[in-house]
């Protein structure tokens, strides 16, 4: 996810130059959500860890849910990107 975000920053700074400043705004915007996401994601699977049998069942499908906004997320920055250029 590390790499995403320097390859996206990096990109953002170019095409910043190139003046697609709200395409390249909108990705950076949702790779924030992207890594946001992970991170609840890694949050909800540490609390099933923790939890009772209900507990794990909530916190798996926070989990999902939070890995497919993500996902979701990413690929909207990609597609923004690629719209900048």
């Amino acid at each position: 996810m590390q790499k995403v975000l320097i390859a996206l920053a990096a990109t953002a700074a170019l095409l910043a130059a190139g003046g697609a400043s709200a395409q390249v705004g909108k990705a950076a915007s949702e790779a924030t959500d992207a890594v946001q996401h992970k991170i609840d994601q890694k949050r909800a699977d540490s609390d099933a860890k923790k939890s009772g049998p209900i507990g794990k069942a909530v916190n798996n499908v926070k989990s999902g849910y939070h890995k497919n906004r993500s996902k979701s997320s990413a690929q909207k920055a990609k597609q923004s990107l690629k719209n900048a250029g």
